[in-house]
């Protein structure tokens, strides 16, 4: 429950570091560098991947909220946070659908190496 907590936070976080500079935030806080925003969405995936194969029944729900975060930075930001997006649509496709665990374990493996690639595969395991 606790790695739940960690990941509704961190896209507590997300949200509100998009949301400042859409909503004209203090005048001193420059907007999220494309570094900070990678690593933002790199922990949330990463947390969300760690759930997910520890609590795979909880999955698809987390992953719904998870998609609420990607659909913004696949809105703001473009590139390559649409494949993210996608993949992540993907994913909950499979857990909507029932598909068997290696695949849903190859999509995990897929979303992973999208994650990885937005520090040029620099993600701490």
């Amino acid at each position: 429950m606790a790695s739940g907590r960690r990941l509704v936070c961190c896209l507590a976080l997300f949200i509100f570091t998009v949301s400042l500079p859409a909503c004209g935030g203090p005048p001193s806080m420059p907007p999220p560098t494309d570094s900070e925003q990678s690593e933002v969405a790199q922990k949330s995936i990463e947390d969300f991947i760690a759930a997910a194969k520890k609590e795979p029944k909880q999955a698809a729900q987390k992953l719904s909220i998870l998609m609420e975060s990607l659909e913004a930075y696949a809105s703001e930001f473009q590139g390559p946070y649409v494949e993210l997006r996608d993949e992540a649509k993907k994913l909950l496709d499979m857990y909507q659908n029932s598909a068997a665990k290696e695949k849903i374990d190859a999509q995990l493996d897929v979303f992973k190496q999208k994650s990885d690639a937005l520090s040029g595969g620099a993600s701490a395991e």
